[in-house]
């Protein structure tokens, strides 16, 4: 029997070939993202293992001292208290902050990073610092002069001799500096990640990143002969501080390599998100495929049968092809994985300057691959597997046609299961503790079975009506009806191209809402005509912005006539984390918010605090609460909730900006400034940017530059979601084009009959075309169709928590999906309809 399988497998080589191109798809995408996140992890290990390598302790902030708005320090006294120890041969200290921002010397913006923005306070004596060196010039020796990488130079525009202008947040405050010298890292690295750094004097650092002179943030110790890194972390620990602890070299190197393989957990998801789809797709190929074949085999596998073969035995043979398929698709896919994965981190090394090596496969790598692959591909062919044994052994002695079972329970089955999903959306939207997420995930996929398992029932009238559009002679009308013929196979086939549709555009319409809502809000409830913003990569504390004292001069220009400051920070309130807590002047925020009084009244003082509607409710707060919020200066304050307010534009506790006294920093974090109605508007931004040009965060702009700034997170997820689009679309077509070449090979006599009849090779791939075009219209109408739906019931529902306030349905982008779909179908025909003109007559006419 496994001779007759492999022999069996070997003679449909092609037919299983592109079946095996999803698994190879998605292997590639699981094996790429961690052979290459396993490399560059690897690299940083050992950069930062170099880089500390002179470190046999280093004496840090806690992490929650860290976290403090003024976090602990190490003075003169205490270093030297250190030094003294039995076992330390010296002590180093350290004065480092980030948001030190260069501004490029041409344009006079601030130099964009994605990457950490340091400062630090460099001591250019002359020694041989194991981190970083002087590569041209001199280390800063003044206040007013300053070193930077080499790699901050380049992004800056400046070299040794220029002017630079330097925004440090620690500090709030711009000034220019010379550039008195380039440094570079050990290795001749011009950067270890991406970072910007400038380099202050030691003096001059502690002043800006501290506010005083004579203290550090972190000190480094070098043990004595003969004692090892872990018994000095042991003699300096009872020695430290308040709020600091010791680490060894090898530890901090571990934690500053994780800070940077943090980032790497992004592109490792990402990439898992495209295996998951071409995995899911190809489920649905690889199940198509092996129900083709087991149909066109019926008669080889009844004569199995017939000689004595168990239902085990023709039920193995299939799986046993299965999982030949599944272990050649998942090399082939481990392979083109691990070669993405090199291109990859080369273009990663070379920006980054990273140590050199070779690729990291794990067995983890390689097992995960394998066990995706086959596991995935013996799944699919499970059902064809048992179907293949239910083949009557009497069916080897005569053509016996089987007639397609009825659809009946199948459709039943559909709408069961479809119900079942709609209830569990409609619980996970309307809220159930504890089980939303599970109830709307459950709701999706089952709602995506269901129609699944509907689309048979729906082949003839859907597909048949947008045939008929198409049908324009006697090869159209052949191929419309070749569709028809199997609606289980038609279904089978859409079904892997609607799950990619569904997914885009479900978030197309929440897309397009809130899209619409931005642009709602802005035009009908945003009382202010320039908005001021801030950017950047951390939430906001206070520390980034702009002084709101600032729009004292942004008032004086002609044509405003009221400007508002808001501050906001993530705290702690009523023993509930994560609470957005602002502070503004409620008298002009009312008007610029649009603010709607619910209970209570909107003028809050000392003491007392407003909260919108949604907030109230989910925390259980009324208007007379006292509530508790841990305030970064001034600890634990207690307020009481004054009022209750409704907006779509802003949410959570707000204060009177006396308030801000108590946050991390007294920077405004938004601004909003209200305009006559003939004001030149364009002439106010301008002033305005001019006002903030010392905050390179910060950003001005129009109502329509605001309304367009915010839905870029918008079009930046809609792009990620068309990828993943684009790549079911590749798995569906190639699905169709499988269907269709052993559509072919089951139907080679039909064919010869329709050839020998007069039907020319131009009729043939017209009607192929036909077929091939009905398959992707079809499947694209039922995704764009469960798209709509499950779009709209989210829509709705984040409607009626004031989230949105337009829902939307973007036609224009979902006629564009099947209008793409069809012209891909076409595409995808090609090949199938080119073999199909080309069979010779003769042959095919006498074709078993």
């Amino acid at each position: 029997m496994l001779r007759a399988t492999l022999k069996s497998l070997l003679s449909r080589k092609l037919r299983l070939v592109l079946s095996g191109v999803a698994i190879i798809l998605g292997v590639l995408f699981v094996s790429s993202a961690t052979v290459l996140t396993d490399s560059l992890s690897n690299r940083f290990e050992q950069l930062f293992q170099t880089v500390n390598a002179d470190v046999a302790v280093q004496v840090q902030a806690t992490e929650s001292a860290n976290a403090q708005a003024e976090p602990p320090l190490l003075t003169e006294a205490d270093l030297n208290r250190l030094a003294a120890l039995d076992g330390v041969a010296a002590v180093t200290g350290d004065a480092s902050a980030t948001g030190v921002i260069p501004f490029r010397a041409d344009d006079g913006k601030a130099v964009p990073s994605q990457a950490p923005q340091l400062g630090i306070g460099f001591a250019d004596d002359g020694g041989d610092d194991p981190l970083l060196q002087v590569a041209q010039g001199r280390g800063p020796t003044a206040d007013n002069e300053v070193a930077v990488t080499r790699l901050t130079a380049e992004q800056a525009g400046v070299s040794v001799g220029d002017r630079l202008r330097v925004y440090v947040s620690s500090a709030y405050e711009t000034s220019e500096y010379d550039v008195v010298g380039l440094l570079e890292y050990s290795g001749g690295r011009a950067t270890l990640g991406g970072e910007t750094l400038v380099a202050f004097t030691v003096p001059q650092a502690q002043l800006l990143f501290y506010g005083e002179a004579g203290v550090f943030g972190t000190a480094q110790l070098t043990a004595a002969t003969g004692i090892a890194d872990e018994e000095l972390k042991r003699i300096v620990a009872d020695e430290l501080p308040t709020g600091f602890e010791a680490l060894t070299g090898a530890e901090v190197a571990d934690q500053q390599a994780s800070q940077f393989t943090q980032l790497l957990t992004f592109v490792n998801w990402f990439f898992l998100g495209f295996a998951l789809v071409a995995l899911l797709v190809g489920m649905f190929l690889i199940f198509n495929t092996f129900n083709i074949l087991v149909a066109q085999r019926a008669r080889e596998l009844a004569l199995l049968r017939a000689l004595g073969a168990s239902w085990g035995q023709v039920t193995s043979t299939v799986l046993v092809e299965a999982v030949v398929v599944g272990v050649i698709a998942s090399t082939l896919g481990l392979a083109a994985g691990i070669g993405v994965a090199a291109g990859l981190q080369y273009l990663a090394v070379s920006a980054l300057s990273l140590p050199a090596g070779g690729l990291i496969i794990s067995p983890v790598a390689v097992a995960a691959s394998y066990l995706v692959g086959v596991l995935m591909t013996v799944v699919a062919a499970l059902v064809p597997a048992i179907r293949a044994s239910s083949v009557p052994p009497i069916a080897a002695m005569r053509d016996v046609v089987r007639p397609d079972k009825s659809l009946t329970g199948l459709t039943v089955t559909g709408a069961v299961v479809t119900a079942i999903g709609a209830v569990g959306l409609a619980a996970g939207l309307t809220g159930v503790p504890g089980l939303t997420a599970i109830a709307l995930g459950g709701g999706v996929l089952l709602s995506i079975i269901g129609v699944a398992l509907l689309s048979p029932a729906l082949t003839r009238p859907v597909a048949g009506a947008i045939g008929r559009l198409v049908s324009w002679g006697t090869a159209t009308a052949l191929g419309r009806r070749n569709t028809l013929r199997n609606p289980r196979r038609t279904a089978v086939t859409a079904a892997a191209l609607m799950i990619g549709v569904t997914l885009v555009s479900t978030i197309a319409v929440i897309g397009a809402s809130l899209k619409a809502t931005t642009t709602d809000l802005v035009d009908n409830g945003l009382g202010a005509e320039i908005i001021i913003l801030t950017g950047g990569q951390q939430l906001p504390t206070g520390r980034e912005g702009f002084d709101p004292q600032r729009l004292d001069d942004v008032a004086e220009i002609d044509g405003v006539t009221g400007t508002v400051a808001y501050h906001f920070t993530i705290l702690t309130a009523d023993d509930q984390p994560n609470q957005l807590v602002s502070a503004t002047d409620l008298a002009q925020a009312g008007s610029t918010f649009a603010f709607e009084t619910e209970q209570g009244r909107l003028d809050a003082g000392d003491g007392e605090a407003v909260v919108d509607v949604n907030t109230a409710e989910t925390n259980g707060w009324a208007v007379g609460d006292e509530i508790n919020i841990d305030m970064p200066r001034g600890g634990e304050r207690s307020y009481e909730i004054v009022g209750i307010y409704r907006t779509a534009l802003t949410a959570g506790l707000i204060l009177p900006t006396s308030q801000v006294q108590y946050f991390a920093g007294p920077l405004a974090y938004q601004g909003f400034v209200s305009v006559a109605p003939d004001a030149d508007v364009a002439g106010i931004v301008a002033e305005t940017e001019a006002l903030m040009a010392d905050y390179p965060l910060v950003t001005v702009g129009d109502r329509s530059s605001f309304v367009e700034q915010q839905n870029q997170l918008v079009d930046t997820l809609l792009g990620i979601f068309y990828v993943l689009l684009a790549l079911a679309v590749l798995v569906a077509f190639i699905g169709i084009v499988n269907t269709l070449v052993l559509s072919i090979y089951e139907r080679t006599r039909e064919l010869g009959l329709l050839r020998a009849v007069g039907m020319s090779r131009r009729q043939v791939r017209r009607m192929v075309r036909v077929e091939s075009l009905l398959i992707a219209v079809f499947g694209c109408l039922l995704g764009v169709g469960l798209g709509v739906a499950l779009g709209l019931a989210a829509s709705y529902a984040m409607k009626s928590q004031d989230v949105l306030s337009v829902v939307s349905i973007p036609y224009g982008q979902l006629v564009g999906f099947v209008v793409a779909a069809g012209l891909a179908g076409v595409v995808a025909a090609w090949w199938p309809a080119w073999r199909a003109s080309r069979l010779n007559v003769l042959q095919a006419i006498a074709y078993e």
